[in-house]
């Protein structure tokens, strides 16, 4: 009734329907553990995605503001999306937010200063404007600039731009904006002068 030898699924040689049968399960072990490392990053991405909505939310950002903030973090690297989602999230927006800001598009500029100053607090700092590091929007001719103040006074001060792979334009009178609750955005307007191709010098007209 049945046959006195083995059958084998595969027809031929014994060794390689062997040989195939480890093959066969080595594929299925690498492709689960594949899928679950892929199923794992995809988790992780997700729950920070959530974190950094959370951490938004406590700092007064509103939906489109919040919107904005995954754009942007769904366009940065696995490296630095690690450090934005982590405890250094502002100091992470403080040191490398101009070097990415060229993928935004220039109409997101208000949204996205307003929601930079919730998330690092200086939209409630009670400091005068232009005294403290933040950051702010350059419109100088029309060309227009996501800026950081790196030092800050109540004179000439001096702003590192995110040139948003645009051509830099002649400077002379320009106007610096910065956001502040409650009033919201500010616009400031002064005389520039550029000091090295990615800053320059602002002297405000009036900050009042």
């Amino acid at each position: 009734m049945f046959p006195e030898k083995p059958v084998w699924i595969w027809k031929g040689d014994p060794e390689f329907a062997l040989l195939q049968l480890i093959l066969l399960i080595l594929f299925f072990y690498l492709s689960f553990r594949i899928s679950a490392y892929l199923t794992y990053r995809f988790e992780l991405v997700s729950m920070h995605s959530k974190r950094l909505d959370r951490l938004a939310f406590r700092a007064g950002c509103t939906r489109v503001e919040r919107d904005l903030l995954q754009s942007f973090y769904s366009q940065l690297d696995r490296r630095h999306r690690v450090l934005l989602a982590h405890n250094h999230a502002k100091e992470y927006l403080r040191q490398h937010l101009l070097h990415y800001i060229s993928a935004l598009d220039t109409k997101d500029f208000p949204s996205f200063l307003s929601l930079v100053s919730k998330f690092l607090g200086t939209a409630n700092d009670p400091r005068p404007i232009m005294g403290i590091r933040e950051f702010a929007i350059v419109q100088a001719g029309t060309k227009t600039y996501f800026a950081q103040v790196v030092d800050p006074g109540f004179g000439e001060v001096r702003l590192k731009l995110g040139l948003n792979g645009s051509r830099l334009s002649t400077p002379g009178n320009v106007r610096v904006t910065v956001y502040r609750n409650p009033k919201g955005l500010q616009n400031i307007r002064g005389e520039a002068r550029w000091e090295a191709p990615a800053s320059l010098f602002f002297l405000p007209e009036n900050l009042n």
